[in-house]
């Protein structure tokens, strides 16, 4: 397969989210590649419509889906490229196995941030067998999890940047540097503990506390945390929203919230801010140490801290519009790091780049 077009690409995929159909959209578009993608079903706290990724011909349930039944479905397939999501599902694993050592490119993607844990050290002693055996490239999200890929023996032609992109276009047109938003504050996201759901709750109860007029909250999401939000003053739940409806909840905010306890990366941070959006980030959301600068277009807060989210909320509340604008047209100038079209390109260009060298 040395030096050949990538023609044939198999995704071997965890569950399948609107940006990630738009990036793969715009890889069989740029580059008239047939694809076959294998995905696990919807969780129940994103059930994205099966209408985002009916273009996709050849497109099958992971669930219920032997070990056998996945072997058979790509080697009939034959791909000369291997995506794979990250290294938790053995079968995939074996598939990529097997498909490397008949000469074929397997690159697996990464938003994980090294912790330390050891269950992390156990995977870094057991990389060489378990990892590279496997996985010829690891595409990672950004600097949190080049770390863990670094680690992992994974390093300069082997470990990719860019690994998730929103589906920029389509809410960098929500973005209007004339427009007047309306003086409120959104969360996108599961209702779940790990989003810190519950912090929001209890941020935003403090900062209606400390000004005059406070904001609203908008959420939009579901999950088991849904009844902390029932009744408090202020807060409206949107529940959960498609992705082609949220772009214009965008436009109904002027500060995008996103309070996780833990974040690998967070895409919908990037959704944000390529509409024009100031960010309130916790220092543990992965993309924040891309899309936002503390002061510059927003604000970074403490993890867990609801006390310190509700100043950052006070201190937006308080900018002035000539602020706010300012604010609002960086974010949008940093979300132009990552496109659909960008990680079409990085992924082709990458693949044929490490073939000439192997």
């Amino acid at each position: 397969m040395k030096g050949q077009a990538v023609q044939r690409i198999g995704v071997l995929f965890s569950r399948l989210s609107g940006y990630m159909a738009a990036c793969l959209k715009a890889l069989k578009e740029r580059y008239d590649v047939e694809l076959l993608v294998v995905r696990h079903a919807p969780a129940r706290e994103a059930p994205f419509e099966a209408r985002h990724f009916d273009w996709i011909g050849a497109l099958y349930d992971r669930d219920g889906m032997s070990e056998t039944d996945l072997s058979a479905v790509v080697e009939a397939f034959d791909p000369d490229v291997l995506l794979i999501a990250g290294w938790v599902d053995p079968a995939y694993l074996q598939v990529a196995r097997s498909l490397r050592k008949r000469g074929r490119t397997v690159v697996a993607g990464s938003d994980g941030q090294w912790n330390g844990s050891l269950r992390q050290r156990i995977g870094q002693l057991m990389a060489p067998w378990y990892l590279h055996t496997a996985v010829d490239v690891l595409w990672v999200a950004g600097e949190r999890q080049r770390q863990l890929a670094s680690r992992l023996g994974f390093r300069g032609e082997q470990c990719w940047s860019g690994y998730y992109a929103c589906d920029w276009q389509r809410f960098a047109d929500v973005y209007d540097p004339a427009a007047t938003r309306p003086q409120a504050f959104l969360f996108v996201g599961r209702y779940v503990a790990v989003k810190g759901i519950d912090v929001l709750v209890d941020a935003y109860r403090r900062y209606r506390d400390l000004v005059d007029e406070p904001w609203p909250l908008l959420c939009a999401g579901t999950g088991e945390a849904r009844a902390l939000l029932a009744g408090q003053e202020g807060i409206l739940d949107k529940g959960f929203v498609q992705p082609d409806v949220l772009p214009a909840l965008m436009r109904e905010a002027a500060a995008f919230i996103l309070p996780s306890r833990r974040e690998p990366w967070g895409v919908v941070v990037q959704e944000a801010a390529a509409s024009g959006l100031p960010l309130l980030c916790s220092d543990a959301c992965g993309a924040a140490v891309h899309l936002l600068q503390d002061g510059y277009n927003g604000f970074l807060f403490e993890a867990g801290n609801a006390r310190h989210l509700a100043h950052c909320m006070v201190n937006m509340t308080n900018a002035s519009p000539e602020e706010w604008g300012a604010m609002s047209a960086r974010s949008h100038q940093l979300s132009k790091q990552y496109t659909p079209q960008r990680w079409a390109d990085t992924f082709v260009r990458g693949v044929v780049s490490y073939r000439s060298d192997h």
